[in-house]
């Protein structure tokens, strides 16, 4: 069975140790520390970005990017992928966040500690590196339970 050593030298910060590494500019970030995003039901996203360059910006107010990401055979791809919302948190009280989706619905939710916190992975994507790293410690989530509200 392979095998390969794990590295959480950059997830020091969630594991309370000292660190000197900067910081991932490809992570995003709550007032928490990375969260997982849960929503309850299915959203309504465009299956395939615009064909024409006028239309690559924006649709429906959905903001299409180019992300690259790996498959399970550690094959790069760049991909198109779609900014589908705006997430922000209540200055007063920060368990309570919106989703702003588009311009035409709003989810509220709130923020739940995980009752066991999951550890973020990178797997390397070449041959010749075998170890893991573990980027940083998820101890929230962030959940939508209710039906997306209009927005007037």
């Amino acid at each position: 069975m392979p095998s390969a050593n794990i590295d959480y030298s950059e997830a020091s910060r969630a594991l309370g140790v000292a660190n000197d590494i900067p910081a991932s500019p490809y992570v995003l970030s709550t007032p928490f520390g990375l969260s997982i995003l849960e929503i309850q039901g299915q959203l309504v996203l465009p299956s395939s970005a615009p064909e024409t360059e006028s239309d690559t910006a924006v649709e429906g107010g959905n903001t299409f990017v180019k992300v690259e990401s790996v498959d399970q055979k550690l094959v790069r791809a760049v991909r198109d992928a779609v900014q589908f919302g705006k997430l922000s948190f209540d200055e007063k009280d920060p368990s309570k966040v919106v989703l702003f989706i588009g311009t035409s619905q709003r989810l509220n939710g709130v923020v739940e500690t995980l009752r066991e916190p999951l550890a973020v992975l990178k797997v390397p994507s070449q041959d010749g590196d075998t170890d893991i790293r573990m980027v940083d410690i998820i101890y929230k989530k962030i959940i939508f339970k209710h039906r997306p509200l209009p927005i007037m």
